[in-house]
């Protein structure tokens, strides 16, 4: 600390020389401000002239004297209340900024959205906005009126901050960016404010944003010993999701991704530029191959120049560190700014270094990035060689921005013209070539699951039609009420991506996320490509709303049935009917000329049953049968659980997504903690436990965070507000324990359901709860760049490897009630979960390279060493005491894509009076 104190010093020493060597006029310097910013800095070679300062106004308010520090002051954080309120108080202050809001948060927080332009642009944003919406749509801008409409539109620039809540330091490095553009008389600023309109997002994730404020000032405040910090983030950040809030491009699940989607389609910019903090120093985002091949290569290449002229601008300071290309793949196209990327525009991104706190500190973390590389000339200096800030961490930021809006200031009309062209290259494919169409049949298997599909895709932006009398193309003929999705508009390119499968290439280097998002795969729906251009002249109405599937219950009673189509709905049916008994048949039978395949329900003459049957049936898009006695056939009761769901505080992340789908099917649960578990009498409690899919070695899933970092409550306070939701707790840390361990094994023994998702498995085939099985290759499915190098050397370094793809499967025992609903064989989504060697008795599903049917092993995706998954388990079901032990070698819930597997997930719950009666 001593040599860092004379560093500093001799920073400050040399300002005077440093000011003269540059010049903020025309600009004037807040008084203070410059010596402010040198002091947080912690060496010269990590700011640069554009942002040493902060321009003095004589109207706006500047951050400084608002929040009483410069932005990524040491040790200062500022929630969304502060934040928000000084965007407020810039946009009363200046004609130049406006303020709009954009969404609200899943705990009631506002969203926010900052525009910034010149007056002139201020007063126009509306007629901006219309020119970029029009020339996103070639079918209504011809090329001669989009030249008129480029001559006098501006690009419009999308930032977004704090999507992580840990990463904090983009919150801060935009407020500062905002007052900077609106009050700069420097002429790059000029030339920014007068050709391009910026809109920032400050807290985009807010409900995150206030619970890491509050854990930085209880936890992480003065704590500068970076080896020895606790935790360094709250259990959670939004409501449902932690890392994965950046896995929502595709389904629009949480309130941040739908604020975003709702600026994209306001707003219609032509970049959406996320900010992210991980690696040294700052990197700007370029993925290596593959790289996908329905995006545009204008887009590739824009974002290449756009890199290169921040490495150049930031570089030519002789700001280290700063570098693009290498680090993830360019072919899922799944993250916040895929929303841009999936719409003809440019998506970006940075990643700053960070320190996970807004102390000063010298960072322990590994860092390979600090050769010398064609993409990186001027490498970052070695890992704990050096200090680094939050006002480190602003200065890099903000300068990149700054570089990559005058960039875009200078070629304003080539951005906008290719926004354009983009739109017209994917229009003109769905013209020119196959396929010209996608048919969806409404009535295949689950027609709610149809209506789902076409409801996401049009959230997405892709337009659907529906027949409305028989349609006949060279692929079949389909009744009226189909769904087509014709490829002649504007998004055909994405529409394309989402409904044909992946092929990953096996040569390609490891993946960074899931290599497969098919939606016929995830959905388990059929999806036609016609090659048949006179789809255009079929009878089809355009949607302007999604599907919603109305079912019927046909006659009077007293006996209702449902047949067993793969509804995807039957298990928030059974809560709704939860008053009521239901059996299911273990075996197909026949009721007036009807077959009813297992699966089916029966539901015998009950006081009020006909009403609930037929609001169920409205409700839920079910087709409920009558008859006048109970069919004769084999049957079990289905009364419905008392369902726990157990939660670990030490990650909260991938069982968020099991929660938001129950929470939207509106299944009663109860939330389970670590501290639960240990207080034990679970059989007094629930019927089936649900242990969702958790990134999480095995200790980690016993033992917890380390209790050395606690007592660590989460649970709201005076000064921790924002704490205590959706769980609270008196202290985080511990885990189950082992005491814990042994309460599950009670549990089990004395007749309850234990159910493991994914990873989850993992706790009782290799934890004691299951005897006789032995792990054999893989692990936690972590990418190395995604984190946890360890477990991401186990797994990928696997010889059989399945990094988010669609594989067949076949069920080992098709009577088993998990396979209701199902065919023999089907598929399921994977990831690269670890390998078992199991007795045969407890099968239920395996892998399978080579079918009964002939189809190849991969659905959509790609696998490495499958031939090693041959009868592997993907399902088991083993009696352990009195209960029963089942887990999935795959998540039927990742992140509320995979529909079409939930089913499998749902037939265990609703049957798990059955299951746990068998031997």
């Amino acid at each position: 600390m001593r040599y860092a104190s004379r560093c500093l010093l001799a920073f400050i020493l040399c300002l005077p020389r440093l000011l003269c060597a540059q010049s903020f006029a025309p600009d004037t310097a807040e008084a203070g401000s410059v010596e402010e910013i040198a002091k947080a800095t912690t060496e010269t070679r990590f700011l640069s002239p554009w942002v040493a300062y902060l321009p003095a106004s004589n109207g706006a308010v500047s951050p400084r004297s608002f929040l009483h520090r410069i932005p990524g002051a040491p040790g200062e954080l500022v929630n969304t209340t502060t934040a928000y309120a000084y965007c407020r108080a810039l946009a009363n202050s200046s004609p130049k900024v406006r303020l709009f809001t954009i969404g609200r948060s899943e705990e009631g927080r506002d969203i926010v959205l900052l525009a910034i332009a010149d007056e002139a642009g201020i007063r126009d944003l509306d007629r901006l906005k219309a020119a970029t919406a029009a020339l996103a749509d070639p079918r209504r801008t011809d090329e001669a009126t989009a030249e008129q409409l480029i001559a006098s539109a501006r690009p419009i620039y999308y930032f977004n901050a704090g999507l992580h809540s840990d990463e904090s330091g983009s919150t801060e490095s935009v407020l500062e960016l905002a007052y900077r553009l609106a009050v700069s008389e420097q002429p790059m600023i000029r030339r920014i404010r007068e050709r391009v309109v910026v809109l920032i997002n400050p807290a985009s994730n807010p409900d995150g944003r206030d619970k890491q404020v509050e854990w930085f000032y209880k936890y992480l405040k003065g704590k500068t010993d970076q080896a020895t910090l606790p935790r360094q983030a709250p259990p959670y950040w939004s409501h449902y999701a932690y890392v994965d809030i950046n896995r929502d491009a595709h389904q629009m699940v949480h309130e941040t991704t739908k604020a975003v989607f709702r600026m994209m389609f306001d707003w219609h910019p032509q970049v959406i530029h996320d900010l992210h903090e991980s690696i040294a120093m700052l990197l700007t985002w370029n993925g290596i191959n593959p790289i996908n091949e329905h995006v545009d290569p204008l887009t590739y290449a824009e974002r290449l120049s756009f890199s290169f002229h921040e490495v150049q601008t930031l570089t030519g300071f002789g700001m280290p560190g700063v570098w693009t290309w290498n680090f993830g793949d360019d072919w899922a196209h799944l993250y916040l700014d895929a929303i841009a990327t999936n719409h003809n525009a440019d998506g970006r991104g940075y990643e700053t270094f960070g320190n996970g706190s807004a102390e000063t500190m010298r960072s322990e973390q590994p860092d390979a990035n600090t050769s010398v590389e064609w993409y990186r000339p001027l490498p970052a200096p070695s890992v704990a060689s050096f200090l680094w800030s939050a006002r480190d961490n602003v200065n890099y930021n903000e300068t990149a921005m700054l570089a990559a809006l005058d960039d875009t200031a200078q070629q304003a009309k080539v951005l906008l013209r290719n926004y354009y062209l983009k739109g017209l290259h994917s229009y003109r494919k769905g013209l020119d070539e196959a396929p010209f169409a996608f048919v969806i049949p409404a009535g295949q298997g689950d027609p709610t699951r149809v209506s789902q599909l076409v409801a996401r895709l049009l959230s997405l932006g892709i337009e659907v039609q529906r027949a409305t009398s028989a349609l006949t193309l060279k692929e079949g003929t389909w009744p009226a009420g189909t769904y087509v999705v014709r490829l002649d508009q504007p998004y055909r390119d994405y529409a394309v991506d989402l409904l044909t499968p992946q092929n990953f290439p096996k040569d390609a280097p490891e993946a960074y996320d899931d290599i497969s998002w098919s939606f016929p795969a995830h959905y388990h729906l059929t999806v036609t490509a016609t090659a048949d251009p006179q789809v255009r002249a079929a009878a089809l109405a355009s949607l302007t709303e999604a599907p919603h599937v109305t079912g019927a219950a046909a006659g009077a009673g007293p006996v209702f049935l449902l047949k067993d189509t793969g509804q995807e709905g039957l298990l928030e049916a059974r809560w709704a009917l939860r008053g009521f008994k239901v059996a299911i048949a273990a075996h197909a039978f026949t009721v007036e000329g009807t077959e009813y395949p297992a699966g089916s329900w029966i539901l015998a003459a009950q006081t009020g049953l006909a009403a609930a049957v037929r609001d169920t049936a409205t409700r839920l898009g079910l087709d409920f049968a009558s008859t006048a006695t109970v069919p004769q056939v084999a049957r079990h009761d289905a009364p419905v659980p008392r369902l726990g769901v157990f939660i670990p505080w030490a990650d909260t992340d991938t069982a968020g997504w099991t929660r938001y789908t129950l929470d939207q099917r509106h299944i009663p649960y109860i939330y389970v903690r670590d501290e639960d578990i240990r207080a034990g009498k679970l059989r007094d409690k629930y019927d089936v436990l649900l242990y969702p899919h958790v990134d999480l070695e095995l200790a980690e899933q016993i033992e917890g965070l380390y209790k050395s970092w606690g007592p660590m409550p989460f649970k709201k306070t005076a000064s921790t507000p924002s704490f205590g939701n959706p769980a609270a707790s008196d202290d985080i840390t511990g885990g189950i324990g082992y005491a814990g361990l042994a309460e599950l094994q009670k549990f089990i023994d004395a007749g309850g359901l234990l159910i493991t998702l994914g990873n989850g498995t993992m706790l009782p085939l290799e934890g004691g709860l299951v005897r006789g099985v032995r792990r054999e290759a893989g692990g936690v499915p972590r990418s190395t760049q995604g984190g946890g190098a360890a477990s991401a050397a186990a797994s990928q370094s696997a010889e059989t490897r399945t990094p988010g793809s669609h594989l067949r499967v076949t069920f080992a025992r098709p009577e088993h009630p998990i396979a209701y609903g199902y065919s023999q064989r089907t598929w399921v989504f994977r990831q690269n979960f670890a390998l078992y060697s199991i007795p045969r008795r407890w099968l239920r599903m395996a892998y399978c390279t080579v079918c009964l049917d002939g189809a190849p092993f991969v659905v959509s995706g790609q696998a490495w060493g499958e031939e090693n998954l041959i009868g592997r388990a993907a399902i088991l079901d083993m009696p352990v005491g009195k209960g029963h032990v089942v887990t999935f070698n795959f998540n039927p819930l990742h992140r509320d894509l995979n529909r079409g597997d939930q089913r499998m997930l749902w037939n265990a719950i609703i049957n798990w009076r059955a299951i746990v009666g068998a031997p």
